[in-house]
């Protein structure tokens, strides 16, 4: 995986106090770049699904796209979608 330095992110205090509470809810530490990830897994997930109901990607997509998510947000897209044999 390459690792990409030179893009930041600003995050506003309401955005960080969000990522605190966030944080207080899950029983293992997390870092807020660990944090941003998972939300950032979560958005992709969302958008493969609605992507793929909305016939915008194709099955080979879909599959590129569920190999780029963690399993158990792939087979939360599968299920969604009706796809558990796939």
């Amino acid at each position: 995986m390459k690792v990409q330095v030179d893009d930041y992110v600003r995050l506003t205090e309401e955005y960080l106090f969000k990522l605190d509470v966030i944080s207080s809810a899950i029983i293992e530490d997390k870092t807020k770049k660990e944090l941003v990830e998972g939300g950032i897994d979560i958005m992709f997930a969302n958008a493969t699904h609605n992507l793929y109901e909305d016939g915008e990607i194709t099955n080979e997509g879909l599959d590129d796209c569920l190999d780029l998510m963690p399993e158990f947000l792939a087979d939360k897209v599968k299920s969604e979608l009706d796809l558990d044999d796939k």
